[in-house]
């Protein structure tokens, strides 16, 4: 037995190692696309750009440790099965059930490891991730001024470049100052030269033979429509310098982001889920008392009725219509705004109630979803497995296409019903578990229909059956 353990292992262990590289490098490039336009032209460090990958490939491994196990699965068994090697482990009396208990023990213990890893070191990796995806995005493009472009990029100002050199000099320069609503006038120059500073902080303008424009606000009359009277000053040599703040690239602190549900452990989460239940619950009482209080309501003293003092009707109609008609009308009109009132602060509440129901729903979906994650590692165990003993198809063949579409299917269900848990429009709860268990009748089936010896993705059982049919005409 010992021996049959290595021989499944070592058919297992080089499919399972390729096949979860390639699937964490493909849902990265998925993530990454996303980000693309935050990323190009913003002149990052290699370390910044390394340490995105390496964060963004341990957010992929929820959902390509399950694909890596479903393919590896189909091509471990498959080659198994086409090698013959099944054949002979049932001649000497070992099921196929007993050929997948040790990789059935293994991917329990990796589903395990996942979920340890998605509960524990995950959320702290996801805390560092989103700080510096947030400083990325926050980061201006590099500085590149193109030619005959106006850029505006720099805070307050709009540079226009004619032409440039490889020597860093150039020609027609035009500098327009925004503030002021456009007014604070301008610089044209013939040429100069365009250097950054020391510590890369500081844009450097050195200009030749210009004029400086601005409005002489001593002459300006307020309420007249007189054209505005500008003032032009001419140099030879000038010299500006512009602030780059938000050009370098600067980390923030990543501890800001702990309250995130995707950065918090489950136990976090489900301790935040209590102080948040039971902080809604004192808030219900609270506007309940308040109600209760600001607004008078008759207590019911029909209990008493042996003490209630009778009116007639007359009498009752009598006190209503001595009531003055400006008075009813300042009575009736205060009733109805109180109501009014009343109705939108109720309105209110009863939406915030709502949002908070689906904030507290979050916390669940966060939590199954690490379990969820977990158990799709053994249900794709379960399909991959069998399938590939029934296909006896090794390699990167149509079992494996049918397989991604497997994958397919729970990924789209499982992103799908995330977000609709997350806006309030499904059950937190079903939502995180529906995909495995539609899935986990596929794998039961398929694991039932090989463990019979079902021919029912054979082609040559097809074959055969066809050829009977023919036969019998």
């Amino acid at each position: 037995m010992k021996k049959l353990h290595k021989l499944v292992f070592k058919t297992y262990v080089g499919p399972f190692l390729v096949t979860f590289i390639v699937s964490n490098f493909l849902l990265l490039m998925i993530w990454m696309v996303k980000y693309l336009e935050d990323i190009i032209g913003k002149g990052l460090d290699f370390i910044v750009i390394f340490e995105m990958i390496a964060r963004g490939s341990l957010n992929q491994i929820p959902f390509s440790l399950p694909l890596a196990i479903l393919l590896s699965s189909i091509m471990t068994y498959g080659k198994l099965g086409e090698t013959i090697e099944l054949t002979a482990m049932k001649s000497l009396g070992v099921s196929l059930t007993k050929a997948m208990r040790p990789l059935l023990v293994f991917t329990v213990g990796l589903a395990i490891g996942a979920y340890f890893f998605a509960n524990n070191y995950l959320p702290y990796s996801n805390k560092k991730l989103s700080s510096l995806m947030s400083d990325i995005t926050r980061t201006k493009p590099e500085l590149l001024i193109p030619e005959g472009v106006f850029y505006n990029n720099l805070k307050g100002y709009t540079i226009r470049i004619g032409k440039k050199y490889r020597d860093k000099s150039i020609a027609d320069v035009l500098i327009f100052d925004d503030s002021n609503d456009g007014k604070g006038g301008f610089v044209a120059a013939d040429s100069g030269s365009l250097e950054l500073s020391k510590n890369g902080n500081y844009l450097i303008l050195n200009l030749i033979n210009g004029n400086t424009y601005k409005l002489d606000k001593e002459k300006i009359r307020p309420g007249t429509q007189r054209k505005l009277p500008f003032v032009k000053n001419q140099f030879s040599r000038n010299r500006l310098i512009f602030e780059l703040t938000g050009f370098t690239f600067e980390k923030s602190d990543p501890n800001k982001r702990s309250k995130h549900l995707k950065n918090m452990s489950n136990s976090d989460i489900a301790h935040h889920k209590d102080s948040l239940e039971l902080k809604q619950k004192k808030e219900a009482f609270n506007i309940v008392n308040h109600l209760h209080y600001k607004y008078f309501f008759i207590e019911d003293t029909t209990f008493l009725r042996d003490t209630v003092t009778a009116f007639s009707y007359n009498e009752l109609i009598g006190s209503i219509d001595s009531i003055e008609d400006s008075k009813r009308k300042i009575i009736q009109k205060t009733a109805k705004e109180t109501a009014s009132k009343l109705k939108r602060k109720l309105e209110v509440e009863k939406k915030n109630k709502q949002n908070g129901a689906i904030y507290i729903g979050r916390h669940s979906l966060e939590i199954h979803k690490k379990y969820s994650n977990s158990i799709a590692c053994i249900i794709m165990f379960f399909i991959g497995a069998p399938f590939g003993a029934i296909v006896r198809k090794g390699g990167l063949g149509l079992p494996v296409v049918i397989g991604v579409l497997l994958f397919l299917l729970y990924y789209v269900l499982s992103t799908t019903m995330y977000k609709m848990g997350k806006k309030g429009d499904f059950d937190p709860i079903w939502g995180m578990w529906l995909a495995p268990l539609i899935l986990s009748p596929v794998g039961l089936f398929l694991t039932y229909k090989a463990a019979t010896d079902s021919s029912i993705f054979r082609k040559e059982a097809y074959k055969a059956v066809i050829k009977r049919l023919f036969k019998k005409k």
